[in-house]
């Protein structure tokens, strides 16, 4: 990676019109190079390309609203090195994409990602007679679909994904839940600093003495200060049966005096600590 590179590079997973990269333009609308967004088949495909510097920085899913964490995204990143300098919340629409303007009554095979497919369960239980297929993204569904030219088949995926393939919209607004969002996180291969009064949040791995009670010493050390946790859980310490390693997210910047001296107390309470990264804080909903 470098300073003379004419635009950025930008990694997602998935092809064009997947949610990731509708994410990573909304992020990144004001930079100032042109961004080019380029897809990686999986996460970690994506995070190595980061590594090498093939690409500037990768929008990485974390978390949805209702499906909950995407654990291959945290156990990426406490292995990988990388850090996290941004995110963003995309809204997920999801939409019945045909392969021509038939009715939903004619619909045999359905294909998307599998989260998609599970944050459509209500309406896929009303098509009969269909067969639905787990994809390894919601765009490449759509491209498939295209592709075999079938009446019968349909993807479920993005408006963007339909309008970019010339493929119709058989029926809007099929999720289970109107108000779903998607956290992307923005991962670079160094940290960045925004200056100690700029509201950010910061995410850490750590784990703990395995003793009654240290999990909550941990936690105390930020409610003493008022740094409010926004996120903490726990996944499996590999190697180590019934051992864990904890992720939090907490509303604070590193920069600034309170959270640093929190962070200089968890060293002494936890086996390790890395911090992922401290960036601007969003809301879902909020552009």
């Amino acid at each position: 990676m470098t300073d003379a590179r004419k635009q950025l590079v930008i990694g997602y997973q998935g092809t064009e019109g997947a949610y990731s990269q509708l994410a990573a333009t909304r992020h990144f609308a004001d930079a100032p190079k042109p961004v080019q967004c380029e897809g990686f088949h999986s996460f970690r495909e994506m995070l190595q390309a980061l590594k090498e510097g093939v690409v500037d920085y990768a929008i990485l899913p974390i978390e949805n609203s209702i499906a909950g964490s995407i654990n291959e995204s945290y156990d990426l990143l406490a292995h990988m090195g990388l850090s996290l300098v941004g995110e963003e919340f995309q809204p997920i629409a999801h939409c019945l994409i045909g392969a021509a303007r038939v009715p939903v009554t004619d619909i045999r095979r359905v294909y998307s990602h599998p989260v998609a497919l599970a944050q459509c369960g209500a309406f896929l239980e009303t098509l009969e007679d269909c067969h639905v297929e787990a994809f390894v993204d919601t765009a490449m569904a759509v491209e498939k679909v295209k592709a075999d030219a079938d009446p019968s088949q349909a993807a479920i995926a993005s408006e963007q994904a339909a309008a970019l393939h010339g493929l119709p919209i058989l029926r809007r607004g099929i999720a289970d839940h109107p108000e779903n969002y998607t956290r992307m996180v923005v991962v670079a291969s160094e940290p960045a600093h925004f200056g100690p009064d700029v509201s950010c949040k910061t995410s850490l791995i750590f784990s703990t003495i395995h003793e009654q009670g240290a999990l909550a010493r941990c936690i105390s050390i930020f409610a003493e200060r008022g740094l409010n946790l926004t996120k903490i859980e726990s996944r499996p310490k590999p190697d180590t049966p019934f051992e864990y390693i904890f992720y939090m997210d907490f509303e604070g910047n590193i920069d600034a005096s309170a959270t640093r001296e929190a962070l200089a107390e968890l060293r002494t309470v936890t086996t390790f600590l890395t911090v992922l990264g401290s960036y601007p804080s969003r809301k879902a909903g909020i552009s």
